[in-house]
């Protein structure tokens, strides 16, 4: 019985690691910027003002069917002051779905019935993006009027809604047309190959151009990448995929062993955890320890400040006083956080639990 509650804990504590990882890169504005920028018609995003998107936190995705798609939405001014929202629904089903327009059409319901409550005069534009990375050919038509039985006669059509999704199929994106920052490139390939057999011999040139980037947002960047693998099933071993990220960490980057560490722990992954931890071990566990605390409590400060700007001295202070497994908490709680109030909020709620 334990163990079953321990493996129920785990795998709710992964979830969906598509739904996560997708979140996590799309999530942060400013890759949300530039993806809408590269793979959004041109045509469409002249007449955005993208200086005003916003990453809107809601979800339409219902249980059911959170094995099979996750969704994001942004909401962004036109040029002429209306509001408009992108609704990127991603599909990680193995084959493409033919439901998805009635899918959107439920969904773009939910904006607009949600605008009509807060007493907007016209209903926002939505528009719909569908993001596969699936294996299979995308060989479904992308209308709503080709689900409904009759629709192409000409007497019918005016009485039969229709509207189109744009679709993002990574798969068949070349890799070279895969745009964007390093953070945005990396994410996409990842996505694009996670379901491939190929994985294993791209892997170390997806991620390996992470280490170009500066302290601060190598760790964002790098931390998602990590679950993501750590967590998704593939095609490699959990040794190669071990030995693979290692390789992508920068040499004096060694507290992101220890996060690595842990998270390979809490997957199961006992091996992978000995293997990192085998040189803090040498030099005592407590020493080893210590030095990792405070190795990715620098980490933290550093991506902090990156995000959010200048922190005041007292809750500097109370970061650095933070317990290893809190700090590392801190640092994926802090790739969510948009204001300082956010992380007064985090360290009110950790500090004020561990003193109960």
């Amino acid at each position: 019985m334990a163990a079953d509650a321990e493996s129920k804990s785990l795998t709710d504590e992964i979830g969906n690691p598509h739904d996560a990882f997708f979140k996590s890169l799309l999530g942060r504005r400013a890759l949300a910027i530039e993806f809408l920028r590269h793979y959004l018609p041109e045509d469409v995003t002249a007449d955005f003002d993208l200086r005003t998107l916003e990453v809107v936190k809601d979800s339409f995705i219902s249980e059911e069917l959170s094995r099979y798609f996750s969704d994001l939405i942004f909401r962004v001014k036109l040029r002429s002051g209306e509001d408009a929202y992108v609704y990127v629904l991603l599909e990680h089903k193995s084959a493409p779905e033919k439901w998805a327009p009635l899918q959107l059409l439920s969904y773009k319901v939910k904006l607009w019935e949600r605008s009509k409550a807060a007493g907007a005069p016209a209903l926002p534009l939505v528009i719909p993006v569908v993001l596969y990375h699936g294996r299979r050919r995308w060989n479904v038509p992308r209308n709503f009027r080709s689900l409904v039985a009759g629709a192409e006669r000409e007497e019918w059509r005016r009485y039969v809604p229709d509207f189109e999704y744009h679709l993002l199929n990574l798969s068949r994106y070349g890799d070279d047309e895969i745009k964007g920052s390093i953070g945005l490139q990396t994410g996409l390939m990842l996505m694009k190959y996670i379901f491939r057999r190929e994985l294993g011999d791209r892997l170390e040139e997806i991620v390996g151009p992470l280490k170009q980037l500066p302290d601060e947002s190598w760790l964002e960047n790098f931390l998602p990448v990590a679950k993501y693998l750590s967590s998704a099933p593939t095609r490699l071993r959990p040794e190669q995929t071990r030995e693979k990220l290692k390789a992508a960490i920068p040499k004096n980057r060694g507290g992101a062993m220890q996060t690595l560490a842990e998270l390979w722990k809490q997957e199961g992954l006992q091996q992978g955890l000995q293997q990192g931890l085998q040189q803090g071990l040498q030099q005592g566990l407590q020493q080893a320890e210590e030095k990792a605390r405070q190795e990715v409590a620098e980490m933290a400060l550093r991506l902090l400040k990156h995000r959010l700007g200048q922190i005041s001295l007292r809750t500097e202070k109370q970061i650095l006083r933070l317990p290893l497994q809190p700090l590392r908490e801190l640092t994926e709680a802090s790739l969510d956080f948009e204001k300082s109030s956010d992380l007064t909020a985090w360290l009110r709620e950790h500090i004020a639990s561990r003193k109960s």
